[in-house]
């Protein structure tokens, strides 16, 4: 089975690891081989990437449940799951520490034979953060500040710059003073050239693409945003004309919609579901706006959402079904959704500045 067309959009899925209270009740051998089961399946469904998030504890409630650690399950994912690209979601700094990161991804990636994608993010603190004595507890509340601020912002510009000074394979000294390196290095380097990056972003956040460093801009192969397609329309277009006053092309990067899915028979099935206690109070969203930042419903309505979404420009779903750990929903909108979601709007070639006669 093929997930999409070659002209589609491009379909992965983010790993039923525990950090939802998926795994809830299972042990850590019955944990990591419903990861590793997953991945396999997705590979053989035609999704084209797997994700883990960068996540220890649970969320919204912290709870001693399983919660599979990413990196070492993508170690052995690159080992053993063959032909699908994998990913780390969202690894936060400061909470990881930049050296550290180049390792785990080089490693990873080297393993891999070149599959594997980084993730980051701007976004604020998580309360395992704070458990773990990684960050402050005023971080849990501390926006995050804009490219010329001194908050998550510079952080994550200061990550970026440090990973890809780390994976040259050289020496690299950096003041800081979020990341400051002494003579540090990472070899070996990844497999890949240029390994690729990617930032999580709230789209409904006003100003959220204005807000990213610009070394985010300028090194970010993908962004994953988060929002309603309204939201993402306008993230998008302001990205894109930040990206052409650095003079870089607007195309250059891939837009990818970060969401919840889960396959339902019929609309009512899908409303009841959302209105249950469990659904709002666990998620602590009104289920309104949680169905119109997800992507729950029927095959038709998932099919009619998900080309409101490329409409916007988006060309990647990362999805995370909410029916996990049972897999008939990743299966289900891979054989009913995915052949019939069209590919994003070609943007109209910018054309060449006229030459005034008797010039050139």
């Amino acid at each position: 089975m093929s997930a999409g067309a070659a002209d589609g959009p491009r379909w992965s899925v983010a790993a039923p690891q525990g950090a939802g209270l998926e795994l809830a009740g299972l042990g850590g051998t019955e944990a990591w081989r419903t990861v590793a089961d997953t991945a396999a399946l997705a590979r053989d469904c035609g999704y084209h990437a797997f994700w883990l998030e960068d996540r220890t504890d649970t969320l919204p409630r912290r709870e001693p449940q399983p919660v599979v650690e990413a990196w070492t399950a993508l170690g052995a994912l690159a080992a053993t799951v063959p032909g699908i690209d994998l990913g780390l979601l969202a690894a936060a700094p400061p909470h990881r520490n930049a050296v550290v990161l180049a390792k785990q991804a080089a490693g990873a990636d080297i393993i891999s034979g070149g599959r594997l994608s980084l993730g980051l993010t701007a976004a604020g603190a998580l309360p395992e953060h704070v458990a773990a004595g990684t960050v402050p507890g005023s971080a849990l509340t501390a926006a995050t500040d804009g490219p010329d601020g001194d908050g998550a912002g510079d952080v994550l510009a200061e990550t970026i710059a440090a990973l890809r000074a780390l994976w040259s394979g050289t020496r690299t000294d950096a003041p800081g003073p979020a990341v400051p390196l002494a003579g540090a290095h990472a070899v070996p380097v990844p497999a890949q050239p240029r390994l690729p990056l990617a930032v999580r972003v709230d789209a409904a956040v006003p100003g959220a693409a204005a807000r990213l460093p610009e070394a985010a801009v300028r090194e970010c192969a993908v962004v994953q945003w988060q929002g309603e397609p309204g939201d993402l329309a306008a993230a998008i277009a302001e990205y894109g004309r930040r990206r052409e006053r650095l003079g870089l092309d607007p195309a250059g990067v891939r837009h990818a919609l970060a969401a919840e899915s889960r396959v339902f028979e019929d609309r009512v099935a899908r409303d009841r579901w959302l209105s249950t206690p469990h659904v709002v109070v666990f998620w602590s969203h009104h289920p309104d706006l949680l169905a119109r930042r997800s992507l729950y419903g029927t095959p038709e309505q998932l099919v009619e959402r998900a080309t409101r979404y490329t409409e916007a420009g988006v060309g990647e779903f990362l999805l995370w079904f909410r029916d996990y750990p049972e897999t008939a929903g990743l299966r289900r909108f891979a054989a009913e959704v995915v052949p019939a979601v069209p590919g994003p709007p070609v943007p109209a070639p910018v054309p060449a500045p006229a030459v005034p006669v008797g010039e050139g």
